[in-house]
């Protein structure tokens, strides 16, 4: 059976799932601080076990590339994957790096162990699209809003009619005319595909 130190003892956010993604453990002081501190009690470790890890990934490509990742590591105990991504907030930038391994019983993979640690964080004048619950809610009372699609790994953005087909940063596309009325919708961009996951699943 793989080793799987305590979750509670684990640096950064941690936490378990069943081998179908259902959360079962959370290393709740870590989480819960994070949570509390981002405004978000919804997200408390109480509110979170389980729940599917896939409830909380928002875009449907996202999800795929989170499944085949899932499916491809449970073939091998050895095997882990490695991720850098930046999960920023309306006031802060922060560079993350997820680490996620299997877990087996015997040749049989039971579940995955998820670890998030900060590598750098900066505070930064609020930047409004990085406030997702008040995007959400604004989607919900308008569907007919511009679409912004967000990269899920690199938080870079795309909008046609701003950037074309490049994507750029949220500072950029604001200094380019972009507003925060908008839906906020989540994908990969090409360059992660092409650093992080592609070589990877391949």
């Amino acid at each position: 059976m793989s080793s799987v130190p305590p979750i509670e003892t684990m640096d950064g956010l941690a936490f378990t799932t069943t081998r179908d993604g259902v959360i079962q453990d959370i290393g709740a002081t870590n989480w819960n601080a994070f949570a509390d501190a981002n405004g978000a009690p919804e997200l408390e470790a109480s509110n979170v076990i389980g729940r599917s890890l896939f409830d909380f990934i928002k875009g449907g490509q996202v999800r795929d590339q989170f499944r085949q990742i899932l499916d491809k590591i449970s073939q091998d105990p050895n095997w882990s994957w490695v991720l850098p991504y930046r999960w920023d907030s309306p006031e802060r930038m922060r560079i993350m790096c997820q680490s996620l391994r299997p877990t087996f019983s015997g040749n049989v993979c039971t579940g995955f162990v998820f670890q998030s640690v900060e590598q750098y964080s900066q505070q930064r004048p609020p930047i409004p699209l990085f406030n997702f619950k008040v995007l959400d809610q604004i989607a919900k009372e308008n569907g007919s809003l511009p679409v912004v699609l967000m990269c899920s790994w690199c938080q870079r953005v795309k909008v046609d009619e701003i950037t074309g087909d490049k994507w750029i940063t949220a500072e950029d596309y604001y200094a380019a005319g972009g507003r925060s009325n908008v839906r906020l919708t989540h994908g990969i961009c090409e360059p992660c595909l092409e650093t992080t996951a592609d070589p990877f699943l391949n």
